[in-house]
């Protein structure tokens, strides 16, 4: 189906830049795809030029026609093409043979002057002018695919720029969300460590209680009792150890002689019936007032009202066990 064609009046605001960008859009795509319309377009322009130099628009016209037309260098030759053309004009009119006309000498119109102007000149500027209206048609071409080309990379770049700033607030919210949630965990971190200090520093207070109270007892609950080497088996001088009912350790001091150097020391404790009462090894001698002497600390409920025999040996470098020396005790419950 064959498209209409714009009127007149339709192309002349459409040079002037009087239409909607809708209808100049519309008018522009028609021109690139039908030639017809191109060369309807480019008549009426050469009409519209020949009007203004003439001076035949209006004074919105006029500066409609200024405003568009004096901004492309093309144009602008075009337009002073025409105004040399309207002072050449008025040479070129038409005599009727009638002699009663004669005096009344008739416009000739612009095809017929363009025909004429093209007549007198030479062959070269013929051709220099036919390659420069064909520049013209060119480059009306060129300018118009140009400008729909520019218009739709101008509107990509306007949808990259869009969806790069939503973009760029997507990660700002991100990178906000991210550090927020840094900062809750760096405090939570806080507190735990807190907390931690708190209980490890409770925890080391119990424990330096407990050791305290272990290595203080009470004297109620403690009783001591030294025992040195020289009394015999048979003999007739025992140590008395008395042991309270609310007694809970034991501690015996064993005297050891200077010359009595071992790797370490073994006591064995025999009840009065002579089965063992307590047995510890892997002791050693210690200084104290009296000399050097073996500490064994043992619980007060295995004791019991009685005669109690102790041996102390001694192990030598070799691992080999020999006989220290024996003591006797009686013990008494009260």
């Amino acid at each position: 189906m064959k498209e209409e064609a714009y009127s007149e009046a339709s192309l002349v605001r459409y040079l002037l830049g009087d239409l909607p960008e809708e209808e100049q859009l519309e008018i522009e795509d028609r021109a690139f795809r039908d030639q017809q319309t191109l060369r309807h377009i480019e008549a009426v322009e050469s009409d519209l030029i020949d009007e203004y130099v003439r001076g035949g628009l209006s004074g919105r016209e006029r500066q409609q026609f200024e405003g568009r037309f004096f901004v492309s260098a093309e144009r602008r030759r075009k337009v002073e093409f025409a105004r040399a053309l309207a002072h050449v004009a008025p040479e070129f009119v038409v005599i009727e043979k009638d002699p009663r006309t004669a005096s009344a000498p008739a416009a000739v119109t612009l095809p017929r002057l363009v025909e004429a102007f093209l007549r007198r000149l030479s062959p070269a500027a013929r051709y220099a002018l036919a390659a420069a209206a064909l520049l013209i048609v060119v480059g009306g071409f060129w300018l118009i695919a140009e400008g729909l080309r520019l218009r739709a990379q101008l509107a990509g770049l306007r949808a990259e720029q869009q969806a790069s700033e939503r973009q760029q607030q997507t990660l700002r919210q991100q990178v906000a969300d991210e550090q927020a949630r840094r900062e809750d965990l760096s405090a939570q971190l806080q507190r735990e460590r807190e907390e931690r200090e708190r209980s490890q520093q409770m925890v080391g207070e119990l424990q330096r209680g407990l050791q305290e109270s272990a290595a203080q007892p009470s004297p109620s609950a403690v009783v001591s009792l030294a025992l040195w080497p020289g009394i015999s088996r048979g003999g007739g001088t025992r140590s008395k150890l008395v042991v309270p009912q609310a007694a809970q350790r034991v501690r015996l001091q064993i005297g050891v002689e200077p010359e009595d150097v071992y790797r370490s020391f073994r006591v064995e404790l025999r009840a009065p019936a002579g089965a063992p009462a307590w047995t510890q090894a892997n002791m050693t001698a210690r200084r104290v007032r009296g000399g050097r002497a073996v500490i064994l600390n043992l619980p007060a409920s295995i004791l019991r009202t009685g005669e109690y025999e102790l041996a102390l040996k001694g192990v030598t470098g070799e691992g080999a066990t020999e006989d220290v020396g024996y003591y006797y005790l009686d013990v008494r419950k009260k």
